[in-house]
C-alpha cells in the first residue's frame, strides 16, 4: 500500500468513526460536550496526519490538492470543535 493510500485510508476512516462517540448523550449535558471534544480530536489527528503527510510532497497534482484542501478544513474544523467544546466546559464548571 502506497504512502497516499495509507493517508487516504486514516483520513476516512477518522472522518467515520469521529461522530460515533457523540450518538448515545443527549445534546447540552456534560457528557455530551466531552464527546465532542473527542470527536473534535479525532478528525484533528487524522487530517492532520494527512495533510502532514501530503505537505511533504513538492509536486502534488490534482488529487494531492485536493486532499491538502480537504484536510487542512477538517483540520480547522476538528480543532474548532475541540476548543469549543473544552472552553464550554470549563465555564460550564
Amino acid at each position: 500500500m502506497s504512502g497516499r493510500a495509507k493517508r487516504v485510508l486514516v483520513y476516512t476512516a477518522s472522518l467515520l468513526a469521529a461522530p460515533l462517540p457523540v450518538m448515545p448523550y443527549e445534546k447540552g449535558t456534560r457528557e455530551f460536550m466531552l464527546a465532542l471534544a473527542v470527536c473534535g480530536l479525532v478528525l484533528a489527528l487524522g487530517s492532520f496526519y494527512a495533510l502532514r503527510g501530503e505537505l511533504k510532497h513538492k509536486a502534488l497534482g490534482l488529487l494531492g490538492n485536493k486532499l491538502v484542501a480537504s484536510s487542512a478544513i477538517t483540520l480547522l474544523f476538528g480543532a474548532s470543535l475541540l476548543v469549543g467544546s473544552v472552553v464550554y466546559l470549563l465555564r460550564a464548571g
